[in-house]
């Protein structure tokens, strides 16, 4: 599962980018090392292009908090009302359900986790 999400957005990118860059110092003719040439600089615009939207604010800086809300809400729900306090009892999510919680709330920690090393990545 963590293999998954990290092949999505920035995640993907930062490793792609580091392999493309490994690819350039391997390589042993003018070709190689223009292939590779040309795709870190397609990588570096689709990075450029994530941060940017990452960084721009407005509606699109609420995607992923209000795709997460729900499963928040469940999970607080759940360990708070339910099993802290005592209150109620939830029915549990359907699997696939469950599955997307995965999905969504492991990916909005994992790029976040990625945007941050890619910063730390840029400035040196």
């Amino acid at each position: 599962m963590l293999a998954f999400l990290a092949k999505l957005g920035i995640g993907s990118i930062v490793s792609r980018l580091a392999a493309a860059y490994e690819a350039k110092q391997r390589a042993e003719t003018d070709r190689e090392k223009l292939a590779a040439d040309e795709r870190i600089k397609v990588l570096e615009a689709k990075r450029d292009v994530l941060v940017r939207e990452a960084a721009h604010g407005g509606f699109a800086s609420w995607i992923r908090p209000l795709f997460a809300l729900p499963f928040v809400v469940f999970v607080w729900k759940v360990v708070v009302w339910d099993v802290v306090l005592q209150q109620g009892a939830t029915d549990p999510l359907s699997p696939h359900m469950t599955d997307i919680m995965m999905v969504v709330i492991g990916g909005y920690f994992l790029s976040r986790t990625a945007e941050k090393v890619t910063r730390i990545v840029r400035r040196k």
